[in-house]
């Protein structure tokens, strides 16, 4: 036998017996909340226009907005660093990518709610931070155990204490592929150009230390620059180069971001 806590408008009740239901009978819904069986009244809770019109939606209305500038961002900003991504399956990637830019339009502190943006929170020091500190790529989230820099006079990225023993080459990679670049994101007319350096390849026996990835020019347009390194492992079978994209053999990240 089932048995309901007393329901209303504009309350949930847990569901108590042996058979727990899903769907609607007799204007009651029944459905799961966070693994809880839950029942409402059919018609409760929000509805699109209360969304659009009422004053107790206020707050709802403004993180929508918010919201959705944030995806129109989110979707550009993957195609501007696409070649970065090439052969790359994470499904969490876009997720991740939105709370990074909805982090980032917090930094905005000089638009009311509502209308806080990526444009605004980008453009302050912390907002920079929180691009150049995200984690693309959560399998391989340190790099390149060495040390990098940017010159951005010089465009110049220069890779120091560099032993291929300690870089983590899976078994099966032959060689890894550096992949540089910089890119010009305006973050208000969702435009970007990005320029990018020749790839360079190192083999399991590299017994060097250091070595370079440097492009011809910064990127024109306007906007923020930053400037990402892509380390890609690949087996050669044949005469044949396959990516091996799966846990830590391949990793992303910006490296710098201009002020």
């Amino acid at each position: 036998m089932l048995c309901l806590s007393s329901v209303n408008q504009n309350v949930m009740a847990k569901q108590k017996g042996v058979v727990f239901l899903e769907g609607t009978i007799g204007g009651i819904n029944f459905y799961y909340r966070k693994g809880v069986p839950t029942a409402r009244v059919a018609g409760g809770g929000f509805t699109k226009k209360a969304i659009k019109t009422s004053p107790t939606m206020v707050r709802v209305r403004e993180s929508n907005n918010e919201f959705g500038k944030c995806a129109k961002v989110n979707k550009i900003f993957k195609q501007a660093i696409r070649p970065f991504l090439l052969g790359y399956k994470d499904g969490t990637l876009h997720s991740r990518l939105m709370q990074l830019f909805l982090k980032i339009k917090d930094c905005d502190t000089i638009s009311n709610r509502g209308a806080r943006c990526v444009r605004e929170g980008i453009s302050t020091s912390l907002g920079k931070q929180c691009l150049s500190g995200f984690v693309f790529t959560p399998k391989r989230p340190v790099l390149l155990p060495c040390s990098f820099i940017f010159d951005w006079d010089a465009l110049l990225l220069s890779v120091t204490h560099f032993d291929v023993q300690t870089v983590g080459f899976p078994k099966e990679a032959s060689f890894m592929e550096l992949v540089f670049g910089v890119v010009c994101f305006d973050f208000e007319t969702l435009t970007y150009t990005r320029v990018m350096a020749a790839p360079l390849v190192i083999a399991r026996d590299y017994i060097g230390d250091s070595f370079s990835l440097s492009v011809a020019a910064l990127p024109s347009g306007t906007g923020v620059l930053f400037a990402m390194l892509r380390v890609a492992f690949y087996q050669e079978v044949n005469g044949e180069n396959y990516l091996l994209a799966g846990a830590n053999a391949f990793g992303v990240e910006v490296v710098s971001v201009r002020d």
